[in-house]
């Protein structure tokens, strides 16, 4: 049961001065009006002398009234775990005022309630014709499956939040900050949806189409791990969902299914979600296809399409970015291709490691074990990024552990295949230590605070790995 404000709820005491304040006046007029009819020497059966009979049982009537109404939206507030509507509570009170007006014009002014009755209910006739459309819209907004905060959509396109129900029209605020009102027997006449029912959160999904080459473990890799990056989807209980809609001349269509939590962040939720999708593939160096056709002999296999794309992958990461076609393609040719699974760990903290890894598909999660045994997450690991480069460049044990979030792909170089280019290319050592210097100068806030001794701590950081590279190669002066 939902908990009130004890002094904005409808029996707190501010709503309770006014029956209050009104109930006085009427024991006070019950009181005080012998001595001043006497007083005043007023004729019996006077204007004055009825005004003065009949004031205290106007006042306890309407104080009476106003009481009731207070009792019932209180019931109801309780009843539906959250202030009644507008609409709601101006029907409460219209029935009371008009149940309060009956038997005071029946008991107090001795109105026959027959004649009461026949006439009231010829004017209910002469009024519910004349205004039907109105009772119509009236009744229609009792019975409306929304409430004030809900998202909803109507047949017209109009989407936005419901900020007014009232007995004509519900009012709505669009994501552009425009107002609309919709009759509300408009409303009922054509399908709407509503966004914030059963639950707060929702399906999203758009389609991409991919080509025919890539598979499906691929593209769950790329699609869920674009996905999955917004942090407002991984919190939610339920997880996103990769589907094929169809096969087309250009490739297959896939429809990315994901939830949001509410409506109104939808659209920049969308966007995140398509961003960090062309970022995966960009660096996973798919392409969208187009209308164009292209015919090519089956003897060009995947072979050299993949090592040209594996070469341009690498080009597109820093740390070897100052690397030569040639050193590329020989570097290419011998990555090792790892294929994770959800859950799997990658590297583990604290074991021996001579080898990074390049991730090109899908999300990783970076957590370090503190001294109290308790590991914490400290990032992720996004396509087109590396991590265990000290490990292959200086023979450091793994600085934290790299678990896969969903199943990825990613390429491990070790340091036998970096050892040969090493030696044979001069200052190689060099610039890779100026990168991984830099690098940790980024990560380090206290260094990035200091910008005027930037350069410096850059320059002694980047000797220290050197040295470090080194002596775990045992390269010559000469060859770095």
């Amino acid at each position: 049961m939902a908990a009130f404000d004890p002094v904005d709820h409808p029996l707190g005491w501010r709503n309770l001065i006014t029956p209050s304040v009104l109930a006085l006046t009427a024991a006070g007029l019950k009181l005080g009006w012998a001595p001043v009819q006497m007083r005043l020497a007023l004729p019996e059966g006077s204007l004055g002398d009825r005004i003065g009979d009949n004031m205290p049982s106007l006042a306890a009537s309407a104080a009476a009234a106003m009481l009731i109404i207070r009792i019932i939206q209180f019931l109801a507030a309780r009843r539906m775990g959250a202030p009644p509507p507008k609409l709601m509570r101006q029907i409460i009170t219209l029935l009371v005022w008009a149940a309060t007006c009956g038997i005071l014009a029946g008991t107090v002014f001795h109105v026959p309630m027959g004649s009461l009755v026949t006439t009231s209910g010829m004017m209910v006739a002469v009024v519910g014709i004349a205004l039907k459309n109105m009772i119509s819209d009236l009744a229609t907004g009792l019975s409306l499956p929304v409430k004030v905060g809900d998202w909803i959509e109507v047949d017209g396109g109009d989407m936005g939040r419901v900020v007014e129900v009232t007995w004509r029209a519900t009012r709505l605020i669009t994501r552009a900050d425009v107002t609309v009102i919709i009759p509300n027997t408009h409303l009922m006449a054509k399908p709407f949806r509503n966004f914030s029912q059963p639950e707060a959160y929702f399906r999203d999904q758009f389609r991409i189409t991919l080509p025919v080459s890539v598979t499906s473990e691929q593209a769950e890799r790329v699609l869920l791990g674009a996905a999955y990056q917004v942090e407002a989807v991984a919190a939610l209980p339920v997880p996103p969902e990769l589907r094929i809609h169809a096969f087309s001349d250009r490739g297959v269509d896939w429809e990315l299914r994901y939830y949001v939590p509410d409506a109104e962040r939808m659209s920049g939720i969308r966007y995140k979600v398509q961003s960090n999708l062309l970022h995966a593939l960009h660096h996973a160096g798919i392409e969208l296809p187009g209308l164009l056709i292209e015919w090519r002999r089956a003897e060009e296999t995947a072979i050299r399409r993949l090592g040209d794309s594996v070469a341009a992958f690498l080009k597109g990461i820093d740390l070897f970015a100052s690397l030569d076609d040639d050193d590329l393609t020989q570097l290419a040719a011998n990555l090792r291709p790892k294929l994770v699974s959800a859950g799997t760990a990658v590297v583990n903290q604290g074991e021996p490691g001579e080898s990074l890894f390049v991730l090109k598909e899908g999300l990783l999660a970076v957590s370090i074990t503190g001294s109290d045994g308790l590991d914490t997450m400290v990032g992720q690991i996004l396509p087109g990024q590396f991590f265990g480069e000290m490990s292959l460049l200086t023979g450091a044990p793994r600085s934290a552990t790299v678990i896969a979030t969903i199943d990825s792909l990613a390429y491990e170089v070790c340091q036998a295949e970096l050892a040969p280019l090493l030696r044979c290319r001069q200052g190689l050592a060099h610039r890779l230590s100026q990168v991984l210097a830099a690098r940790q100068l980024r990560n380090a806030p206290k260094l990035e605070a200091a910008r005027l001794t930037l350069d410096e701590n850059k320059q002694g950081l980047t000797q220290q790995i050197m040295a470090k590279i080194n002596a775990f190669f045992r390269l010559g002066p000469e060859v770095a």
